[in-house]
């Protein structure tokens, strides 16, 4: 049998064993001074518009974002089909379940409530129908009502994968409730209803093209966007903590059997032990949790941070930022 063999000169070993070394080094630098940011999908133009180059501005860190629903992409982040510095949920919930736990591998051990945000009904001002919202908006008719009119088109969000997809149905069922009209969550049909249920972005897409007339987003998004809409009272917006009790008595089941309760919105932000760059993701949590102010310019409401879980767990420079543990 025919050998051939491979001779390489010693210079040229060390030539390539040169390059290699340089090649990753590089790489190792790039990741040290990007950090990676899976977040809610309801902030991404507050996100890729605002917070994410306010960071890399102060920091010269290199920001890198991706947008999901909470409950899809933390199920991601556990499944080992994303790997983020960061992880941003919109629900709580979405961390103790999916993540936290032995159960979970322990891949969160603690987090910290990062901003509060409510429910509102978002429309298109160019809608046929925009000035009954208009009316609704101002109070002289029931936004519901507007709702049942013939040829309405309106969405909401995804239960399965998006907080506020089974938010909006918690909207629904606590709408019925207060104003004591049963017929109210009929509106919604099936929780999964594809008349009406869409990804995030796609929604809000959309509403603002006038395929819908109106739509259930977070205040902060429809600020970013700036498109009209009608506030709900706080009895079933889910953004004030006074109505936690009423909140409570909505609840569902996702296609996938995690069980989930109404709760006023509270987003958290947490570094998952998916981490590569620690040093990155803790400065990122340090200017986040001290911009209240640029988070309020963005329809976000400021909350005290509380931490989640282990906070003996969180980082010693981000316990500083803590006011108390929270409680569910």
């Amino acid at each position: 049998m025919n050998r051939i063999y491979l001779s390489m000169s010693r210079g040229a070993v060390l030539i390539i064993a040169v390059f290699a070394s340089i090649s990753l080094s590089c790489g190792d630098s790039s990741r040290r001074r990007s950090v990676s940011v899976l977040y809610a999908g309801s902030l991404a133009t507050v996100m890729e518009n605002g917070l994410g180059p306010a960071f890399a501005k102060a920091t010269g860190y290199e920001y890198k974002g991706e947008a999901q629903g909470s409950l899809g992409g933390a199920r991601m982040i556990h499944d080992h089909l994303r790997s983020p510095d960061v992880f941003i949920s919109a629900d709580p919930s979405v961390n103790e379940s999916v993540l936290m736990g032995r159960g979970n591998e322990d891949i969160v051990t603690w987090f910290l409530t990062l901003a509060s945000s409510q429910l509102v009904l978002a429309y298109n001002p160019d809608s046929k129908f925009a000035g009954q919202f208009e009316a609704a908006s101002a109070g002289s008719i029931p936004w519901y009502e507007v709702l049942q009119t013939p040829g309405v088109r309106f969405g909401r969000g995804d239960p399965s994968i998006d907080p506020k997809g089974y938010r909006s149905l918690f909207l629904f069922d606590l709408a019925g409730k207060h104003y004591n009209r049963p017929e109210i969550p009929g509106l919604l049909g099936d929780p999964m209803n594809p008349a009406q249920v869409f990804p995030e972005i796609v929604l809000l897409a959309r509403v603002e093209s006038g395929q819908f007339d109106a739509g259930v987003f977070y205040k902060h998004e429809v600020v970013a966007h700036k498109l009209p809409f009608i506030t709900f009272p706080p009895e079933i917006s889910l953004g004030d903590p006074k109505f936690s009790a009423f909140y409570a008595r909505a609840g569902y089941t996702t296609p996938s059997g995690d069980q989930v309760r109404g709760a006023p919105i509270l987003f958290t932000i947490t570094i998952p032990k998916t981490v590569r760059n620690q040093a990155g993701a803790e400065a990122f949590l340090r200017f986040l949790l001290s911009s209240n102010n640029l988070l309020e310019e963005f329809g976000l409401g400021p909350v005290d941070h509380e931490v989640g879980g282990d906070a003996l767990k969180a980082p010693l420079e981000l316990r500083g930022f803590s006011s108390g543990a929270y409680e569910p």
